[in-house]
């Protein structure tokens, strides 16, 4: 993805336009049950990973046994038909490598693979042609493009699909959930770990680009102040040094919906966040207040009684490396 990314950027003289996507997961969520609390959130993220721990409290008086839930990033097929996806694994049913632990024990989840178009559930129409539940867009286009004209006709006039001589698009979303059934007692927290590899966006900042960053609205979301700009310019001057004319740096981004935590009880008694951007000539950007450095690469940030009104983006800027 690296050597698209920095292709693109020197053939087009821009940044904007020239990005992977970043698709944002989130925590586990709770389907039904007004009872359980999040008494604690340790949230792990990095470029290359994202780890939970929680602790859960049965508010109740008798043993609780629910569906909990994961959402995996919702794939707008439309979209991510035009943009470069750096997928983290290979595994078409578990393209970000989820995983959890109950009480330190794996627990093997069920897939829930859905797809809409305008919110109408068509997942059935697309299993009747053969056609995978998949967010990984061009194994979807590669079955319809092996599909006859009849069953293509069919996904046109229900406005699935677009397509012409040379190519077809899909216009649905994919949205897929891991769950499990999972019993929640009474007396004690429950502890309950997953973690998975993030879908990071990434695009190429050209020497000749930076001093516009600041015009752009999309860097907005980052909450790029001063210092943080000034040391976004100083690796830049770096990379200038080693690279010359054509020097660029990488901002890469990740996304976590954080608002999942409004599903349970009342508000997240514990949060702690710790940010790793794993190079110390890194710089890390993000819209959250109170970040405290704790190491030479890590940040982190603690609420009490945290209710998340936004989700979380990060940017981590580094030169390429050799």
């Amino acid at each position: 993805m690296l050597a698209v990314l920095t292709a693109t950027a020197l053939c087009s003289g821009a940044f904007a336009n020239d990005s992977s996507a970043a698709l944002g997961a989130g925590g586990i969520v709770l389907t039904q049950s007004a009872d359980i609390s999040m008494a604690r959130e340790d949230l792990w993220v990095s470029r290359n990973s994202v780890r939970v721990r929680y602790e859960f409290v049965n508010e109740s008086g008798a043993p609780i046994t629910t569906r909990v839930a994961f959402p995996l990033p919702e794939a707008n097929l439309e979209l991510l038909t035009e943009a470069d996806v750096g997928w983290p694994t290979e595994d078409a049913k578990n393209t970000v490598d989820f995983r959890v632990k109950v009480e330190g024990r794996a627990v093997a989840p069920t897939l829930e693979e859905k797809a809409f178009l305008k919110g109408v559930d068509v997942t059935e129409v697309l299993r009747r042609h053969g056609i995978p539940i998949s967010p990984r867009a061009h194994e979807v286009t590669e079955v319809i493009t092996r599909l006859g004209a009849p069953a293509r006709a069919e996904l046109a006039t229900r406005g699935l699909i677009r397509e012409s001589k040379e190519w077809v698009q899909p216009l649905w979303t994919v949205k897929n959930t891991y769950h499990w059934a999972q019993t929640f007692p009474i007396g004690r927290p429950l502890v309950v770990e997953h973690a998975y590899k993030p879908v990071v966006g990434g695009t190429i900042i050209p020497a000749e680009s930076f001093d516009e960053i600041a015009k752009y609205e999309y860097y907005k979301q980052f909450c790029i102040d001063g210092p943080t700009l000034a040391a976004m310019k100083a690796l830049l001057k770096g990379a200038r040094r080693k690279q010359g004319e054509g020097a660029a740096t990488i901002a890469w981004f990740v996304d976590y919906v954080l608002t999942t935590g409004k599903n349970w009880k009342g508000p997240i008694g514990r949060f702690r966040l710790t940010l790793d951007k794993e190079r110390k000539s890194n710089v890390i950007s993000l819209c959250m207040k109170g970040v405290r450095k704790i190491g030479p690469t890590t940040f982190v940030v603690e609420r009490r009684d945290f209710e998340p009104d936004e989700d979380l983006h990060v940017m981590i800027l580094e030169q390429p490396q050799p």
